[in-house]
């Protein structure tokens, strides 16, 4: 189940962007745009934390960037090129650099990664399952994921319509879909 307490800040921070910034939906701007608006709600909820859009730095890889491991298969059927491929548990991996659309964290270190969010516009036709197989491996809670973020969750928000409806959450844990709720 989904701490409650960020849930509900999760639910305000929406709540205050659809109050102050639907123009935004309306007028269908980017989706950088409409990420940075919702994390400075979300930096007003999480005042302990820093709330970061397309954060891309990741103090236990080599490299310093952060990255995800697919399944070689998944990667192909995701059509994600590849920069490098590992054996994991016997298994081949393909690695993937990776820039989330929003993360609420501790920079610097990787115990307090609580939230990553990937967001959609209704607009944009590209296929979701490649932010879903990403929110599935940022909370997995396997070795080789060095992230292991507490919580994640993908929002699709309506847009180019008069009057947008509120979204539909859809939170993850431990590498799986675990509730869809509306805000």
């Amino acid at each position: 189940m989904i701490n409650n307490t960020v849930r509900i800040k999760v639910n305000n921070a929406i709540s205050k962007f659809f109050k102050r910034d639907q123009y935004l939906l309306i007028n269908d701007l980017n989706e950088r745009t409409i990420a940075h608006k919702l994390a400075s709600y979300l930096q007003e909820e999480f005042i302990d934390l820093n709330v970061d859009c397309e954060y891309n730095k990741n103090i236990d890889e080599d490299n310093g960037s952060k990255n995800i491991y697919v399944l070689k298969v998944e990667a192909e059927r995701l059509r994600k090129s590849v920069k490098k491929e590992v054996i994991i548990d016997e298994i081949l991996h393909t690695v993937i650099s990776i820039y989330p659309d929003i993360v609420i964290h501790k920079r610097g270190e990787n115990n307090s990664n609580l939230l990553v969010i990937e967001i959609k516009k209704s607009t944009n036709t590209t296929d979701r399952d490649y932010d879903i197989k990403k929110l599935q491996c940022y909370t997995e809670n396997s070795s080789y994921n060095k992230l292991q973020y507490k919580l994640g969750l993908f929002i699709e928000f309506e847009s180019h319509v008069p009057k947008p409806k509120k979204p539909e959450l859809i939170w993850f844990k431990d590498g799986e879909r675990i509730i869809q709720e509306e805000v």
